[in-house]
This record gives structure tokens, C-alpha cells and sequence, in this order.
């Protein structure tokens, strides 16, 4: 059920899909674009790892400083198993611990309203069926990470998160923000890290790394040498 994403990566959602959240309230998806967004996709009947994903999400979340939830992005929980409402999202909520108040406004869990939602996690690449010998739903273990025009830009899996790859995963989403800006840092950050599919993780863009170090190398030496020759043409002169 691995995500193939070189499909999806670039893929953009509707802005126009509707939901509704764990208080009842309707809003479209377009609604919470402008900003990255995580996109977690559960369903709220699990007992297993979608509660853990959602909780472990919250701790991390925690733990990320340089980015902040509601201003800075977003974070959309959205049930994939039609069976679910506005009140199982509410008491799945519940039972993963909630969410504090001040981050309500940028996280919602939430139901899609009238689409069809194996249309809607296709969207993503996300896949899932039904297994009547374990009586759950079998399906990746991911967070999706949305552009601010809601195209999708970063896929993590698994529910060991870390906080400085949601940070790099984050500025991956915003890149056209920070190309525009001086967020300086966050030019140089997004550059010399790369994600490894294999691994499933951020690491040092070492190929990057060695290419610049080879340009430092070489503009030394044309500086040396040139350096050289003017002092062997000063002696000359002498």
C-alpha cells in the first residue's frame, strides 16, 4: 500500500471538498489553504495506529519551535471510513487526549461531506481496504504535507515522528514563500537537506555539499594562482 509518489507528488486537491468537523461545523478545504497544511488520514472506529499517529502528531507538534500551528500551517485529521460523523470524530478526539484550545483553529478532525471519499484519499495516493480476519482497515501510516495552494509537496510515514523533519518537511511546503522572502535560514536549510525514500527520512544533501565545496576549492585556487602571478610580475618589475 506504499504511496507511489513520484504520481502524486505535485497533485493538487479541491479547494471546493466540503467537511465537517468534530463540532459541526461545515467548511471547505480552500478555507484552511494559504498556509502549509498536514494532512492526516484515519478513521476514528481504529484502535491501533490511527490514535496513535493523531497522539504522537500532538507531541511532536509540541516540539517544533521554529513554525507554529494556526499561523504558520495547518493540520487537517479527515476519516476515510464513510461509517464516520461529526460525533465519532469528536469522540475519537476525545480518546486520543484532545488537542489544546489554543491550537483548535489549526487543527481540525473532521468527515468529508457528500464526496466520495476512496476518491478523495486516491487524491493523495492513499490507498486502503477492509480485512474481515483482523475486523480494522488496512492502510499506510502517514502525513501528507500540502502546499499552500493545497498541491502536495512531502509524504512521512510511520508513527515515529520527528520534529525536525516535520520543520524541514514544512519548509519544503513553503518554498515559494521563503524563496521570496530573507528567511535566509530557511533558503539555506531547505537547501542542503533532501529526503531519502529509502530511509524514509531528511538527511544532509551531501551531493550538494560536495559540489559547493568543490566550487570553494576551485575559486581558491584561481585566487592563489592569480595571487602568484601578480606577485611574480611585481618582482619582475623590480
Amino acid at each position: 500500500m506504499r504511496i507511489d509518489e513520484p504520481r502524486y507528488l505535485g497533485a493538487r486537491l479541491d479547494g471546493e471538498l466540503g467537511f465537517t468537523d468534530s463540532e459541526g461545523q461545515v467548511f471547505r478545504l480552500g478555507e484552511l489553504l494559504g498556509k502549509p497544511m498536514i494532512l492526516l488520514l484515519s478513521y476514528y472506529g481504529c484502535d491501533g495506529t490511527c490514535p496513535t499517529m493523531n497522539s504522537e502528531l500532538a507531541k511532536v507538534l509540541a516540539k517544533v519551535d521554529r513554525f507554529r500551528l494556526g499561523e504558520d500551517y495547518r493540520v487537517l485529521t479527515v476519516s476515510f471510513d464513510k461509517r464516520d460523523s461529526s460525533a465519532s470524530a469528536a469522540a475519537f478526539l476525545s480518546r486520543t487526549g484532545g488537542i489544546p484550545d489554543a491550537w483548535r483553529a489549526g487543527w481540525r478532525h473532521a468527515v468529508l461531506s457528500g464526496q466520495d471519499v476512496e476518491d478523495f484519499a486516491g487524491g493523495v495516493g492513499f490507498r486502503f481496504f477492509w480485512s474481515d480476519a483482523a475486523k480494522a482497515f488496512l492502510h499506510p501510516n502517514v502525513l501528507v504535507f500540502l502546499t499552500p495552494e493545497g498541491r502536495v509537496a512531502r509524504y512521512i510515514y510511520g508513527t515515529r515522528m520527528d520534529a525536525a523533519a516535520i520543520e524541514l518537511a514544512l519548509t519544503e511546503a513553503d518554498w515559494e514563500r521563503i524563496a521570496n522572502s530573507t528567511a535566509v535560514f530557511d533558503m539555506v536549510t531547505g537547501a542542503c537537506f533532501s529526503y531519502n525514500y529509502e530511509e524514509g527520512r531528511y538527511q544532509l544533501n551531501y551531493s550538494l555539499l560536495a559540489g559547493v565545496g568543490s566550487l570553494l576549492l576551485g575559486l581558491s585556487l584561481i585566487g592563489l594562482g592569480a595571487w602568484a602571478y601578480r606577485r611574480k610580475i611585481g618582482r619582475l618589475h623590480e
